[in-house]
């Protein structure tokens, strides 16, 4: 059969081969669906849906207007030199209608003058000028544009990204959230801060997206904890992503309250105590992933110190109290440049280990696949407490456990604390952690051989991990994880201090592990 002869939408998956590589974003992929466009009526309209299904500011639409309708004035800008006749505007419909994502940012909206603005606020559809549009991302707050920015907005649109960067909600900015309830009744993803300009728009707000009966996922800016709570009560919401801000603890009732729908929660704080004390005051018993990350480029000093050792027990256990054991995705992260304390004691100072007891309240989280808690310095877990650990996680695929951060504490774990990583947690296919790689003799052991190896992890990110005899630990790691074709390794920061025992062949160590496990490729290739 002939290739014209085919049904419109085998031609339009013959055209979208290379779609999920975003291809249609490349001058020469589109150069080429619009010489598709003009080959035959056959191919021509599956080309158009596809070089119109993402368009990225007003300018494509102005460009299909006939020669002298549009021009450019003094200062650059986009212009029209008269109001669009109504065969212009069926022009322009032919190609609008095609568009499911449309993006634009501020850059793109200073192309465009007031006339055009006007023009299109002007539109005689009956609905949005995209009346197919799924996906809205809007990147500029300045509010002479909303009139604009409303326009757009129609009962299509699944989805909403509003990337706007004053920090002080207006009047304007309340009153075009306000609205979205109307207007876009079927939005199930939101993407905007969602605080108002003052208490009480803050609660229409509220009530303005609990009419969005398919909400489902609300990405916003900073929050109190009672506006957490006021949007965690959303009735169909399942994903919230915010910003909790520095509070008063009295704001929150010494009574957890519950908050039994959400199952996602991502949250930045500037503080784990702060955090701390929010979960001690929340539950979340439908949550299935949490993600917390304490970053402290908000306050308006450098942390001394990368975490209070003192009070991570404490802030691991808000996270068991809040949290039911059917968590399956757990990540924990600090944000603090370990370069600064380079010169300092800190990085080799034992009081920042952590132990069994300051990460064993989370063991009844039985059902985790995900884990990260790799800032931490693991260095006082030995290889028993690794084994009751990972034992209380059978169903682990990815494990990241204090093999992110340049500790100079030699750890306690062994390969023996390995091998019962890779014997507990079967479904493992992502490792990074710091265990001391001195080999030791397992011909024999049952323990050792009896253990079923691991082909699922290609990749072993090692951390500050302290190695001996580099081609007696590649036997050991090929006998657990055949598949293994390279290990990743933190390198020292700076070559002008000394690294101390027993940390000073780590780099030629690691480095000579990866050469013999190139070769041992190579060979396995032939």
């Amino acid at each position: 059969m002939h290739v014209y002869l085919l049904p419109t939408e085998i031609l339009f998956h013959i055209f979208t081969v290379d779609d999920d590589k975003k291809s249609y974003n490349q001058r020469p992929f589109l150069a080429q669906l619009a010489v598709l466009a003009r080959t035959c009526r056959k191919f021509k309209e599956p080309a158009l849906d596809i070089l119109w299904k993402h368009v990225y500011g007003f300018k494509p639409l102005i460009s299909c207007l006939p020669e002298g309708v549009s021009n450019t004035d003094m200062a650059g800008n986009l212009t029209l030199r008269r109001p669009l006749l109504a065969g212009e505007w069926r022009l322009i419909h032919q190609y609008a209608r095609r568009v499911h994502s449309f993006a634009v940012n501020g850059s793109q909206l200073d192309m465009i003058d007031n006339h055009v603005m006007q023009a299109f606020m002007s539109a005689p559809s009956p609905t949005s000028l995209f009346p197919n549009l799924r996906s809205l991302h809007w990147y500029d707050d300045r509010e002479h544009f909303f009139p604009l920015l409303r326009t757009l907005l129609g009962s299509t649109i699944t989805s909403i990204r509003m990337g706007f960067t004053s920090t002080l909600p207006s009047f304007a900015y309340s009153a075009l959230l306000v609205s979205l309830g109307g207007r876009c009744p079927s939005i199930r993803e939101l993407d905007c801060v969602c605080v108002g300009d003052s208490p009480e728009s803050s609660d229409a707000i509220c009530k303005a997206l609990s009419g969005l009966r398919e909400l489902c996922l609300l990405d916003t800016g900073a929050l109190s904890p009672r506006e957490f709570l006021r949007l965690a009560s959303l009735p169909s919401l399942k994903s919230l992503y915010f910003r909790l801000r520095t509070y008063d603890t009295h704001e929150l009732q010494s009574n957890p309250t519950i908050s039994p729908k959400l199952k996602e929660v991502d949250l930045i704080a500037s503080s784990q105590s702060v955090v701390e004390h929010f979960l001690r005051c929340i539950r979340l018993p439908s949550c299935r992933s949490a993600k917390v990350y304490i970053d402290y480029d908000d306050l308006d000093y450098e942390p001394e110190v990368p975490y209070d050792p003192l009070h991570i027990p404490d802030f691991i256990v808000s996270l068991s109290e809040c949290f039911s054991p059917a968590l399956e995705k757990l990540h924990v992260e600090f944000e603090f440049d370990f370069s600064a304390y380079i010169g300092e004691a800190i990085i080799a100072n034992r009081s920042y280990v952590l132990g069994f007891n300051a990460v064993a309240s989370l063991m009844p989280f039985y059902r985790l696949t995900d884990l990260r808690l790799d800032w931490i310095c693991t260095s006082a877990i030995n290889d028993a407490s690794l084994k009751a650990l990972v034992q209380s996680w059978p169903q682990l695929e990815q494990f990241h456990f204090g093999g992110a951060a340049y500790w100079l504490v030699p750890p306690s774990m062994t390969f023996v604390a390995f091998v019962h990583l890779i014997r507990y947690c079967p479904r493992l296919h992502t490792v990074q952690m710091s265990f001391c790689a001195t080999p030791v003799d397992y011909d024999g052991d049952p323990f050792f051989f009896e253990t079923i190896p691991n082909e699922k992890i290609t990749t072993l990110s090692v951390g500050m991990s302290p190695i001996s005899d580099p081609s007696a630990v590649v036997y050991i790691l090929l006998r657990l994880l055949p598949k293994l074709g390279n290990v990743d390794y933190l390198g020292w920061l700076d070559d002008n201090i000394l690294v101390p025992p027993p940390f000073e062949h780590l780099e030629d160590g690691w480095n000579a592990v990866d050469e013999i496990l190139a070769a041992n490729n190579q060979h396995r290739l032939k």
